[in-house]
């Protein structure tokens, strides 16, 4: 039998059709769903506080970057955490060979990659639909 390397096995794994077929392809939906709905509350949070898209704030201005992109992670804390337990959940319901570490690449893709769009978009929303006369954002 030939050695099949680490690598390969992931794709395999992440490719194959046990993984996005039969119960487990709902992860395609749901994954994506709780990543953006995320996004949308982190969203519109900052919004609300004066924040500008962290993706936004992190590339285009130059001071305080560390501090941004320690503050982006420690917030990635909660999609990716949940993001993983689904995932597993959901390679375990499907009778598969649990696989912690496709967890955390298809968790990262599916829900993170979501969380950051929509959270930068609802941001982006909400501060234009509460611009103008008589709405005051605060600026922090």
């Amino acid at each position: 039998m030939a050695h099949v390397g680490f690598f390969e096995t992931i794709a395999r794994d992440l490719g194959g059709r046990g993984l996005f077929g039969g119960n487990v392809q709902i992860r395609l939906f749901l994954q994506p769903l709780l990543g953006s709905l995320l996004g949308v509350r982190y969203g519109i949070r900052d919004a609300k506080q004066g924040k500008r898209p962290l993706f936004a704030s992190i590339v285009e201005e130059k001071t305080d970057r560390g501090q941004k992109l320690k503050r982006s992670l420690r917030e990635a804390v909660i999609p990716l955490c949940l993001a993983f337990i689904l995932d597993s959940i959901l390679q375990i319901l499907n009778g598969l060979r649990y696989r912690p570490l496709v967890s955390v690449i298809v968790g990262g893709l599916l829900v993170y990659l979501p969380f950051m769009i929509f959270r930068g978009v609802a941001n982006r929303i909400w501060t234009h639909r509460h611009e103008g006369p008589g709405h005051q954002v605060p600026q922090h």
